[in-house]
């Protein structure tokens, strides 16, 4: 599905695709213009590769297989089947390593020597290949001499399994001697492990954490305990007061005894331990009431009592009588009791406070001490704890490896080595040259690195070889027309009337549309116009010469001038005289009008170059030449001037200014982006109006080239070609 974008703007899309193809378009071309170098690069790299291999000197190849495994067994106990097994050499890449190895190469050398002192050293290449999904070792030998090879890889097979016999003994010396090692070296962690538990505790009062229990912990809860039961018993008293205080007391039933209250533990270790440590347990606050206290409370309650007898002899008697009197005098000495027994009541219950603020502050300064005492202790438990652990973990690793070592000990140590050689080497075979795959190897190296070179010379070369590419490096240059390339022997000729070149006549058909219709600044088209280009041979001469034709063609009177007055060419393409011309106009050698010639297609007049002059800009500058060019405005409706290319001469440079507008011609595949810019670049200098440009010799092959595409469309004649002209 169609991105958003690109239904949006389909335009877009459009271009990308003309872009890729003028990429493929630049390949295309650089591989047609530089096809060779891929060929030579190629040669080469395929002659290097044969002179290497043809130079050669005759080897000889023989090769050994050896099984290579090996398996270290140790009966676990002795009516036990199981085995411990100890892989030596988990990966043959090992034993590979091994055998290409200088030790085991310095070894079979010395072999050699002492088997065969007559046969002279040469160096053998030794390659070992494992056959893939097995445990077989390929040992290859190579080298110069037949019989030295064979017996070389001999030795080395021989000194392999020597090798491989001395490692094993060697790794199960180690093995005992590792577990007898591991076995002393826990022995050891454990007296150190033992030693310092044994001095921690020598350094500590173990009572205070028996048991991994903190009792400074518990002592200083239950002292947080009883400051909470004084504190709660304050607030208590301080808010109710001392007859609410008093009363409730009396409504909890405490007697004079002094029974402890509901919710004091009489018994447990908890009490106990309380004890032991001499902790106030606030129990005093619970044991009843005072004498005075009580006193006050009865005759408070006596008082109350004659109240409400008294309220009921009023509901009968008078207040004078007798009886009522009488019950008055027994209150008022009621009242002088309680005010007597509410004084020292008052007395008892401000001692009473006086010492549970003293039993507070003195709970508190102990509950500050034994939190730092708690600290203590609960950092020497957890120091405790790990000292033990270390004693359990040390013993643990200790007891494996005594099993181990008793393993070893009590029964029989195997050692199986797996490895043999299955088949020796064989006398020594000249090995054959590979040619083919070497040579396409060599064949595809030279054409990559010849297709590397040309696209980093393709980097480095800014030749412009599409419309794409022109756009892309010149994004504000307007483009008036392409001509396709026309692809013949020689010079190409001039466009007839019934020119059977279609598509190249379309071309300037399309240019003259351009000049004719495109918006100009002032509105209607240009009647001077200089055609010129950045160096020569870019075509700026039979552009302009075909230009000023189409021009007439299409029913203006048209004068083609020659301005390039060094090495101008218009007269060679008419067929015309070179002078008199433009450059004899110019030093008022002869009027202009008398210099022109006809050209052979209606409409269209030639005015050559003329005499070759030095100081040729010097001519341009003249006030003559704005004479001329205005007698040659008014006279004809398009005067067209071929010119000298701009970084040649200062010619075009002089002359450009004077004239309507310039058209830059551009010739795609040749001209270089960086000499075009320069030129540009130097016109705009000069205040030049460059109307457009120009792509000549454009490639027809790409898309982007649209009615190129349609050279079918321009066939005429016979029914066949009119049915594809309507349709």
């Amino acid at each position: 599905m169609e991105s958003y974008d690109t239904l949006q703007n389909p335009a877009s899309s459009l271009n990308r695709f003309h872009e890729t193809s003028a990429k493929f378009q630049r390949y295309k071309i650089l591989l047609r213009r530089r096809w060779w170098f891929l060929l030579l690069t190629a040669a080469i790299a395929v002659c290097v590769q044969t002179l290497r291999i043809t130079g050669k000197p005759l080897e000889f190849r023989t090769i050994g297989r050896i099984h290579a495994g090996t398996m270290v067994n140790a009966n676990a106990s002795q009516n036990s089947s199981t085995l411990v097994n100890f892989n030596l050499a988990e990966f043959y890449g090992t034993q590979i390593e091994i055998l290409n190895g200088p030790e085991l190469r310095k070894r079979a050398l010395q072999m050699v020597r002492t088997r065969h002192p007559e046969l002279p050293e040469i160096d053998v290449d030794i390659r070992v290949v494992q056959t893939k999904g097995s445990s077989i070792l390929n040992v290859i030998a190579t080298g110069r001499e037949r019989k030295y090879v064979k017996e070389f890889a001999t030795a080395l097979l021989q000194e392999y399994i020597a090798f491989r016999k001395e490692m094993i003994e060697d790794s199960s010396s180690r093995v005992m001697n590792s577990i007898v090692e591991q076995v002393l070296l826990n022995e050891k962690k454990v007296k150190e492990a033992q030693g310092d538990l044994e001095t921690f505790l020598k350094d500590n009062d173990v009572v205070i954490f028996e048991g991994d229990r903190n009792q400074s912990a518990l002592y200083l809860a239950q002292l947080k305990q009883s400051l909470n039961v004084y504190e709660t018993e304050l607030k208590l008293m301080e808010k109710m007061g001392l007859d609410d205080y008093l009363k409730n007391k009396d409504r909890q039933g405490a007697g004079p005894t002094g029974a402890p209250a509901a919710g004091t533990s009489s018994s447990g270790s908890g009490e106990g331990a309380m004890a032991k440590l001499d902790i106030p347990t606030g129990t005093e606050l619970f044991t009843g009431l005072s004498r005075s206290e009580q006193e006050y409370l009865k005759a408070l309650a006596d008082y109350n009592l004659f109240m409400k007898e008294r309220d009921q002899l009023l509901k009968t008697f008078r207040p004078e009588h007798p009886v009522v009197k009488e019950l008055d005098t027994k209150l008022q000495t009621q009242s002088s009791l309680i005010s007597i027994h509410k004084d020292a009541s008052v007395e008892e219950w401000q001692r009473r406070i006086d010492g549970i603020k003293t039993k507070i502050d003195n709970l508190n300064d102990q509950v500050k001490i034994w939190e730092n005492r708690a600290r203590e202790a609960n950092a020497k438990i957890v120091t405790h704890q790990s000292h033990k652990n270390r004693v359990e973990q040390t013993k643990a690793d200790k007891e494996k490896w005594d099993q181990a070592l008793t393993r070893v000990n009590s029964n029989n140590f195997l050692t199986t080595d797996l490895v043999a050689i299955m088949e020796p080497p064989a006398d020594a075979q000249p090995v054959k040259l590979e040619l083919v795959v070497p040579l396409l190897v060599a064949l595809a190296i030279g054409l990559a690195a010849g297709s590397i070179i040309l696209l980093l010379f393709d980097r480095l070369d800014d030749r412009m070889n599409s419309f794409s590419e022109f756009q892309a490096l010149f994004p504000n240059e307007p483009i008036v027309g392409q001509v396709p390339e026309q692809r013949s022997r020689g010079d190409v000729t001039l466009i007839r009337p019934a020119d059977d070149r279609h598509l190249y006549a379309e071309a300037f058909r399309n240019l003259r549309s351009s000049i004719l219709f495109k918006n100009w600044k002032d509105g209607k088209p240009p009647k001077l116009i200089l055609v010129t280009s950045a160096v020569p041979n870019e075509g700026k001469t039979t552009t302009v010469s075909n230009l000023a034709i189409t021009m007439a063609l299409g029913g203006s009177r048209v004068l083609l001038v020659d301005g390039d007055l060094r090495r101008g060419g218009v007269n060679e393409l008419f067929k015309l005289p070179v002078a008199p011309g433009f450059s004899n106009v110019l030093t008022a050698g002869i009027h202009w009008r008398d210099a022109v010639l006809e050209s052979g297609t209606k409409g269209l007049h030639v005015l050559p170059r003329g005499e070759v002059f030095d100081q040729t800009s010097e001519l341009f500058l003249s006030r003559l030449t704005e004479e001329v060019l205005k007698e040659m405005g008014d006279e004809y409706d398009y005067v067209i001037f071929d010119s000298a290319p701009v970084l040649v001469a200062d010619d075009t440079a002089s002359f450009a200014p004077k004239l309507d507008t310039v058209l830059f011609v551009v010739r795609l595949s040749s001209t270089m982006a960086r000499l075009s810019a320069k030129a540009m670049d130097l016109l705009y200098d000069r205040q030049v109006n460059v109307g457009g440009v120009i792509l000549n010799r454009s490639a027809s092959n790409l898309k982007e080239y649209t009615y190129y595409n349609y050279a079918s469309y321009y066939s005429v004649g016979g029914t066949k070609g009119q049915a594809k002209g309507n349709a």
